[in-house]
């Protein structure tokens, strides 16, 4: 944090200091004795014989405390008049508060709050003396929108907005290319989180801690998906140091959490990160009147933390054998709610959480000679850092843990082929006549006697998957059993005829539904599926060439996936490689704030 910020960080805290003490004994600046209001002025003696009164509650020199006195009546006095203007005209003021790298000629604006976004992003364009393009507005944790009333996104009279800079010299290409990202993270996300791991070759899942993937409703998966592809793409910018960007994305990703049921973001711990990861882009961007947001933000950070990892992180080590990564966030979290205490008035609060910090960052050290060591054998740095903190700095140690880890990882990943690949076979051999799946171990079985694919699966349907009636009809109808297999494989890609509409209809559907959906899926048991999964409505899907079809479906599915992951590490841990420089430096700069 530069000078002046750091001068700003004080002085907002000796005015939250003052005003915390006020408000515990209901002084009330603007009234009598230490306003006159008849000529409209302060009363300095009265004021003096506060700043007297209260020197020992707020432990701070006396002229200091009678400016702050000052200051905070001219600041209440000037949220009164406002309130005022607002009553008669519809007119709100809104404080304005420029992030890093923004200077701006007012401090305050004046606008309708049935005004668009735009208006305002226009109108303080001109006051920070920077395009409009250049610049993002957020208020109360949420990008405004252009399009929709400042009312409609929730603008209240009085509140503050955080004025971010987007770009430099370039930002006009940079600014459209974040957009553009921005809409294909959603749009990428939502596309391949409706793909079937058993069916699709690009597909994108939820996981738990372990690596395992979650099995949620469609729409709920959806909706995590593209909230959780938004988190990676904010980090990835937060991890270049590209703050600005990473809000405005970090703040989308929010957005589409906020979709999600309660029950299910506690089933993961991605919440929790992004509100850490939000808390630490405002302290990037020293924009202090986000703090109190920023606060909150912790707070459930901090209670997500706990029922993941453990009060004492019994959970992790009993998960992962360590708890050297998740011990950086934990670092991280208090060292952001030391300085939130800190620029909130509580002196003691945040001196016991920064000592608490200095305490946890001693055991986060990692010797620079262990880290190109275990990094020379060819392990990530990210890797070699988690290692050696999970086992407390021994190299034979973290070198172990990390092979654990990879091992894991692949078993895991070995596992879900598995199933994925038996999954796909399963879809391949449809249900039987008892609309039950084909039994894929049965079917397998049937193989390895020396039957064909077509006849095992054909055996299987007519048999509602019994071993010994397949075997039957195999040994005793073989010509009906082929006969069968030769109908369903004439069936798939062809118009659907009477006999299967009639299946279908049977079944409780409408004819029309029956025919759309048999006409996309070729087969009377994938139509029935899909016919359940879009209660009874299914969508005309653009007919081509079957293999074409698929192939182009999945070189989109692929580009897709590729967007996705663009700029964002494979390594699943990237978030606990926290090299603690940053955190180092911050650290320092409010312990000698607080001396």
């Amino acid at each position: 944090m530069d000078s002046e910020n750091l001068a700003l960080a004080q002085e907002e805290s000796t005015l939250t200091k003052i005003r915390t003490v006020l408000n515990n004994n209901k002084v009330k600046l603007w009234e009598a004795p230490y306003f006159d209001t008849e000529k409209n002025v302060p009363n300095e003696a009265s004021l003096h014989e506060l700043s007297v009164t209260i020197t020992s509650d707020v432990n701070l020199p006396r002229p200091h405390i009678f400016q702050g006195l000052k200051m905070l009546q001219q600041n209440a006095l000037e949220k009164l008049a406002a309130r005022d203007r607002f009553k008669e005209s519809g007119i709100a003021n809104l404080k304005i508060r420029c992030a890093k790298g923004l200077k701006c000629r007012s401090k305050t604006c004046d606008i309708a709050l049935s005004s668009p976004g735009a208006e305002l992003i226009e109108q303080i364009s001109t006051m920070v003396n920077s395009p409009k393009e250049k610049i993002k507005l957020i208020c109360s944790g949420r990008v405004i929108s252009q399009d929709k009333s400042l009312a409609f996104q929730n603008v209240k009279n009085g509140a503050t907005i955080m004025v971010v800079l987007v770009g430099d010299h370039e930002a006009l290409a940079i600014v459209a290319e974040q957009r553009k990202m921005m809409e294909e993270t959603k749009s990428d996300a939502a596309r391949l989180s409706g793909r079937d791991k058993n069916r699709d070759d690009y597909f994108l899942q939820v996981a738990d801690q372990s690596g395992k993937s979650l099995d949620l409703p469609a729409e709920e998966k959806k909706s995590l998906i593209i909230a959780m592809s938004l988190h990676e793409k904010g980090r990835a910018a937060l991890k270049k140091k590209q703050y600005p960007a990473a809000i405005v994305l970090l703040l989308e990703a929010e957005q589409e959490f906020s979709q999600c049921r309660s029950e299910l973001l506690s089933m993961v711990d991605n919440f929790a990160i992004l509100s850490l990861d939000i808390a630490w882009c405002y302290l990037a961007l020293q924009t202090v009147s986000e703090l109190p947001d920023a606060e909150a933000r912790l707070a459930r950070c901090e209670e997500k933390f706990k029922s993941s990892y453990g009060n004492n992180m019994e959970r992790v080590t009993a998960l992962k054998g360590g708890t050297g990564g998740e011990q950086a966030l934990m670092a991280r979290l208090h060292l952001l709610q030391g300085i939130v205490a800190f620029h909130l008035g509580r002196d003691r609060e945040a001196k016991l959480l920064l000592e608490k910090v200095s305490i946890e960052m001693q055991l986060l050290v990692v010797d620079e000679m262990d880290l190109m060591e275990i990094a020379s054998m060819g392990y990530s740095i990210a890797e070699a850092r988690v290692g050696l903190r999970a086992s407390l700095g021994d190299r034979k140690l973290a070198v172990d843990h990390i092979i654990k880890r990879r091992e894991e990882k692949e078993q895991i990943l070995k596992k879900e082929k598995e199933e994925r690949d038996r999954g796909k076979l399963r879809d391949r051999l449809g249900r039987c006549a008892d609309g039950s799946w084909i039994n894929v171990g049965y079917y397998n079985t049937l193989r390895n006697m020396g039957f064909t694919e077509k006849v095992a699966a054909a055996a299987l349907r007519q048999a509602n998957n019994s071993l010994n009636t397949a075997v039957q009809l195999l040994q005793e109808e073989p010509d009906l059993i082929s006969l069968a297999a030769d109908e369903r494989e004439g069936e798939v890609g062809g118009e659907p005829s009477d006999e299967m509409v009639a299946s279908v209809v049977a079944m409780g559907f409408e004819a029309d539904m029956a025919k759309v959906a048999l006409t996309n899926e070729g087969c009377v048991e994938r139509a029935v599926e899909k016919l359940m999964e879009g209660g009874g409505v299914v969508e005309p899907v653009e007919k081509m060439d079957g293999r074409a079809g698929k192939r182009r479906r999945t070189d989109e599915d692929e580009e897709a996936y590729n967007r996705i992951k663009e700029g964002i590490t494979e390594n699943e841990e990237d978030h606990l490689d926290l090299d603690m420089v940053e955190e180092g430096q911050l650290l320092q700069q409010y312990i000698r704030l607080l001396k």
